[in-house]
């Protein structure tokens, strides 16, 4: 929440001179400085100062910190972020906006996101390389990858459709009723042991979670070349053999719970013919038979799923479907819940005012390196159990 101290009621009030009321004290300047050291920026700062042809702009340094802390505030819009340029010399200052007519007004915000989604590649190696000095940092980080997506309403009318063209009809099951929106789905991949994004993927809603799987976990693994998950947690909706297939081709274990079906009771850990196996990473059952084998006799549908099975592809035997081992890896699926929580309360993911999906992956992706680079300053000051706090400490 922005401090009152030092604001002014309106841009002519500030007079036309200097803005220069930056309170070193200042623990909301303190934080964004923080932040904005953070953010891994240089290749786009580099990029965005170009030499080009026509009138002078906006310091596109200014524009993007500005731009940084519209999401870092959590404000509802642009015009709320300028009224706040406006009001808090001490914010724009710690922007690079020194003068109030140097605050750029709506219209060249606009301009601006268009320049940065045509640098949409950019903007994401900032996140990938906030990403990168993360895992050097913290140890284990990315050894445990929990995946699903959210919904994020389109900023257009459902009943015309033509205003969002990219956006699709997404439907699910919410307290025992059936939720319709229009707009797109978030696919996001997180660290479960830090709850922190990895990476982001957006499609219309109208998708299948499961067809996107692969879309998340390839798009980390082009990125990171450390990307070697010992573990992939999702829920129900990736109950899909390619999705199965697809985590075990990738050398990791699938931990993916499985949805009610006819005939196939999920509790059962221990078909007829699986036999027990003590490893070195616990006990581990396996069967002599392929998996879905129509002649089991006791199962039409193996309980274990093939990727529970010890196979010739794989000789290493799994762990069982719901055992307890089963179940503490799969409890850690609700980190990547507690992003969506976070970037949706703090960081304004729910709140989209862009249309067309360039724009709203750009919308994503600036949510998500907002969070990533809060957790790399506390990260960076030895601060782990900081890394998650979405909020500042006041006592």
């Amino acid at each position: 929440m922005i401090t009152q101290q030092h604001f002014t009621t309106t841009r002519q009030r500030c007079g036309d001179g200097p803005l220069t009321h930056t309170n070193g004290r200042n623990p909301l300047v303190n934080t964004l400085r923080i932040l904005f050291d953070n953010l891994e920026d240089d290749a786009l700062l580099e990029r965005l100062s170009a030499p080009r042809r026509g009138r002078p702009s906006h310091k596109p340094q200014a524009m993007w910190r500005s731009l940084i802390v519209t999401y870092a505030l959590g404000l509802p819009s642009v015009n709320e972020m300028i009224r706040q340029l406006e009001n808090n010399p001490a914010l724009a200052e710690v922007c690079g906006i020194r003068h109030p007519e140097d605050i750029p007004s709506k219209a060249a915000y606009s301009r601006f996101v268009k320049k940065l989604v045509d640098h949409l590649d950019l903007v994401e190696q900032c996140l990938v390389h906030a990403t990168n000095i993360l895992k050097s940092l913290v140890p284990g980080f990315g050894q445990t990858i929990a995946v699903d997506a959210t919904d994020m309403k389109a900023w257009a009318n459902g009943m015309r459709q033509e205003t969002d063209p990219d956006a699709g009809t997404g439907a699910k099951h919410k307290s025992s009723r059936r939720v319709y929106w229009y707009g797109y789905k978030v696919h996001l991949g997180v660290c479960a042991d830090t709850e922190l994004p990895i990476w982001v993927h957006v499609t219309p809603a109208n998708v299948y979670d499961g067809h996107h799987l692969s879309s998340v976990l390839n798009g980390a693994s082009e990125r990171y070349d450390w990307f070697k998950p010992q573990y992939v947690l999702a829920d129900k909706g990736y109950d899909a053999k390619a999705c199965f297939s697809f985590v075990q081709d990738m050398g990791a274990d699938p931990v993916i719970d499985m949805r009610k079906r006819p005939g196939v009771n999920p509790g059962e850990t221990r078909p007829c013919e699986a036999k027990p196996v003590l490893t070195l990473w616990g006990v581990r059952y396996q069967c002599d038979r392929k998996p879905y084998d129509a002649n089991c006799p006791e199962f039409t549908r193996c309980p274990l799923l093939d990727p529970y099975v010890d196979t010739e592809r794989r000789k290493t035997p799994y762990m069982a479907y719901g055992s307890a081992e089963w179940r503490a890896i799969y409890n850690k699926r609700v980190s990547v819940e507690r992003v969506f929580s976070a970037t949706k309360g703090f960081y304004r993911l729910d709140n989209l005012t862009h249309r067309g999906l360039p724009k709203v992956t750009l919308h994503c992706t600036l949510s998500m390196l907002v969070m990533q680079a809060k957790a790399l300053g506390q990260a960076r000051e030895g601060n782990f159990r900081e890394m998650r706090r979405c909020t500042r400490r006041v006592a």
